[in-house]
């Protein structure tokens, strides 16, 4: 009875657990089943330590839509969209018959430092993009992103208005900070020792991100506090396999530069509410997006409030824009035990907006196919030589 009412009572403080979830509630009560589901096999068409591009293979015959770019956050690996054969936005999309591709930062050291949310933005989102209308023979994509993945994609839509974005679809992401009081106090209370922690070694290391996450969500360390001791502890832990068959979330490195501008221009300055986030000379307006919008918020998530997230519709102009709400918390909502609304929605939200342009064709390999590696586009593609010198 205890153990229901403590149970409640985090629930009611903190939202719904943040991270992985087993079907059945916690691993103590039940113990997890493996899943049976096989892992997505997939193709690298970009292969470097800052740059990836993931192309999976589909699992049925795909049908003429749109194909899909996942932009993931930073501090946090890509294989967030795939951290469980049945916990998977990549999967559900691939299923439904999407063509879907997958963005993938690496783990950034220290020779990264200079790598700024500008160059994720203009080279890595801009790469992903080019490639993937290189390889579909598609004039339109649809872009799906996670978090501060969210931001770049709309920067990258806003920036670049005639780039083909027909769909931007953001789960969790915020725009207004001003609407996150608590994270401005720690921001503003930890600004020194994080700097000289940046400093220091080019980076903030990924058990600090890590250990910052948790302590804004105590209920993930109350809920699972072995998992989260040796996620600080043992650099290995996130490669080795959950019980259930799936994987254990991976935190890594923000670089310095990527952190100052964070903390600075976005948690500090709320720039992008306000129209001054500048890439180089040229300033981030969200009124330039004509992207349809599909913006999914949860009243569970403690880190991005839904007024952060829904403030977004104020800046846009376009009318396609749709706000959905949706369960769980920060991680839960893309992938926990009730996640699949999230991924139900987006993918219906899609099917009526991506009607495909006359020369794409959904890209089709053999479904047991060994993935293969393709090295960086060569100088005689179409790209910014900046772009063949990525590190």
């Amino acid at each position: 009875m205890s153990f229901l009412l403590a149970e409640r009572l985090f629930t009611a403080l903190f939202g719904e657990p943040t991270g992985p979830l087993y079907d059945e509630g916690y691993a103590e009560r039940r113990p997890a089943r493996p899943s049976t589901a096989r892992p997505l096999q997939y193709e690298l068409l970009l292969d470097a330590p800052t740059l990836k591009l993931r192309h999976y293979l589909p699992l049925r015959r795909p049908r003429r839509r749109l194909p899909v770019l996942l932009v993931p956050p930073l501090m946090v690996t890509a294989d967030v969209f795939e951290l469980h054969p049945r916990r998977s936005l990549a999967r559900y999309l691939v299923e439904q018959g999407y063509d879907v591709f997958l963005l993938d930062y690496g783990k950034p050291q220290s020779r990264d430092r200079r790598l700024s949310l500008g160059r994720y933005i203009e080279h890595r989102v801009h790469t992903g993009v080019r490639m993937v209308k290189q390889v579909t023979g598609s004039d339109e994509l649809s872009l799906i992103g996670y978090c501060l993945g969210g931001i770049f994609a709309n920067c990258y839509a806003a920036l670049h208005p005639q780039s083909g974005i027909r769909n931007i679809v953001t789960i969790g992401t915020p725009t207004d900070f001003s609407a996150m009081p608590l994270q401005r106090i720690l921001a503003g209370v930890s600004r020194q020792p994080l700097e000289t922690l940046a400093a220091t070694y080019g980076y903030i290391p990924a058990a600090v991100c890590n250990a910052s996450f948790h302590l804004l969500h105590p209920d993930a360390i109350l809920r699972h506090p072995l998992e989260f001791w040796r996620s600080l502890r043992d650099p290995d832990f996130a490669a080795s396999l959950r019980p259930d068959g799936g994987r254990y979330l991976e935190y890594v490195n923000l670089t310095e530069a990527a952190f100052r501008q964070l903390w600075h221009n976005f948690v500090m300055g709320n720039e992008l509410m306000q129209d001054q986030f500048t890439i180089g000379r040229r300033r981030v307006n969200y009124g330039r997006i004509r992207a349809a919008a599909l913006v999914l918020a949860s009243r569970e998530d403690r880190l991005v409030p839904p007024a952060a997230v829904t403030a977004v519709t104020k800046k846009l102009t376009t009318q396609d824009v749709t706000v959905r709400f949706v369960k769980g918390g920060h991680l839960g909502m893309l992938i926990g035990s009730r996640a699949e609304r999230t991924w139900r929605i987006t993918a219906e939200w899609l099917d009526t907006r991506s009607r495909y342009q006359a020369r794409y064709r959904a890209t089709t390999r053999v479904k047991n196919k060994p993935a293969t590696v393709v090295p960086l586009p060569a100088a005689s593609l179409p790209l910014p030589a900046v772009l063949r010198k990525v590190s």
